[in-house]
């Protein structure tokens, strides 16, 4: 079996500029280009995607990047966009940037020098000057940028429904449990918190509003969490909470020995698989982790092959899935 040895003697070059070649990862003039593609050909050594991509000078990677794979969200966004990208002939290099803006601008930085040919980004920290003048192909999944192309659920109408379910089962006393970061109250997600304290406004009910923090490293934080709410309000009826503090809270009512849904009812937002985990079905927002991806993936792969991108702005709707907790 030919190697990159074999590559480099046939093309009359240095191993180590196949190797660039291959890998995107250097200067490699055009001519020694095509020297190592009539190789490549002739020793029938690598697949043809790589050959596709080394005529046309591209990576076949694009970046994604999340906050933490410790999230539901991410996680499970994650693993769709991933198989997408397969199917349309990509790999995926993954940047979970753990709150830190030096980790989003390398990943950057890696776009500008064509070692990954687009970016899917889930999360970002950077203010939107910084991306102001970015000429290569990004989508966004939950972040307003100029000229970039941006893919979301419609967070607007799911804080609707949770509210109007909550409304309907006569909760007056409800718990809204929100993200601490100032990040979160500038994007797309955030407005189901809005919608679901506006609706409630509507009808005379005024929710009380905790904030958890994503950041911590404790261990056991989220259950050092739901007993600390549950036994500061101890009289609340309904918890509306993203799918981890959803579970935390409703675990902790069990030990207490709330009855669910009759004294207390939850709805998780998000609805990813780690809901499963409870004894009991939970009620949720669910949103489309598929859908999300496959778009994201169609668009991205859409800008790297130099086709227009008229879409500035994807919604897709979330689904209301009854659970036994409401």
């Amino acid at each position: 079996m030919a190697g990159i040895r074999d590559v480099a003697k046939r093309a009359n070059v240095a191993a180590s500029t196949v190797s660039r070649a291959l890998n995107n990862s250097g200067y490699v003039s055009q001519s020694a280009r095509e020297k190592i593609k009539k190789a490549i050909e002739e020793l029938d050594y690598i697949p043809d995607s790589w050959l596709r991509n080394l005529y046309q000078q591209k990576s076949a990677v694009v970046g994604v990047i999340i906050n933490s794979l410790e999230y539901p969200y991410f996680a499970t966004v994650t693993r769709f966009i991933e198989n997408k990208l397969a199917e349309k002939g990509y790999s995926m290099m993954l940047c979970a940037t753990q709150n830190s803006k030096i980790r989003e601008r390398i990943f950057f930085d890696m776009l500008k020098r064509g070692q990954i040919d687009g970016i899917i980004a889930e999360y970002l920290l950077l203010n939107d000057r910084e991306y102001q003048h970015i000429q290569k192909p990004v989508v966004t999944l939950d972040r307003h940028l100029s000229d970039i192309p941006l893919v979301c659920s419609d967070h607007h109408t799911g804080g609707q429904l949770a509210a109007e379910h909550l409304i309907e089962k006569g909760c007056k006393k409800i718990l809204l449990i929100e993200d601490n970061s100032n990040y979160l109250s500038s994007t797309p997600s955030y407005k189901s918190c809005l919608a679901f304290k506006e609706r409630l406004y509507q009808v005379g009910i005024n929710p009380i509003s905790h904030q958890v923090n994503w950041k911590t490293e404790e261990k056991d934080y989220f259950h050092t969490f739901a007993k600390k709410i549950l036994n500061t309000h101890p009289d609340i009826d309904a918890i509306f909470a993203a799918d981890i503090p959803a579970i935390a809270l409703f675990n902790e009512a069990l030990r207490k020995n709330i009855a669910i849904p009759e004294q207390l009812k939850i709805i998780a937002y998000d609805g990813s698989p780690w809901l499963n985990q409870t004894i009991n079905k939970l009620t949720c927002i669910e949103q489309p982790f598929e859908q999300l991806a496959e778009k994201s993936v169609e668009i991205i792969t859409s800008l790297i092959e130099g086709e227009e991108v008229t879409e500035k702005m994807t919604v897709i709707p979330v689904q209301f899935i009854q659970g036994e907790t409401s």
